[in-house]
């Protein structure tokens, strides 16, 4: 949550969305994001992109199926 405080901060002193972007390693989006939630609402966001499933099929599970002939 540092980088939420430092967006803050960082808005607070004047400086542009692209300059905090840079600054924190952040995109411009999540800046405006971080910037539109109360500190609270962004240990929760948060929480949730770490949480989020991958929709992508590993690779190691259409291998054996090649391999085995029942892909």
């Amino acid at each position: 949550m540092g980088k939420h405080v430092y967006v803050h901060q960082l808005k607070k002193e004047g400086f542009s969305i692209a300059a905090i972007a840079r600054k924190c390693g952040l995109s411009r989006n999540t800046v405006y994001a971080y910037l539109e939630k109360q500190f609270d609402e962004t240990v929760e966001w948060v929480k949730t992109l770490k949480t989020r499933t991958k929709k992508v099929i590993p690779v190691s599970i259409i291998y054996i199926g090649l391999v085995k002939g029942t892909s």
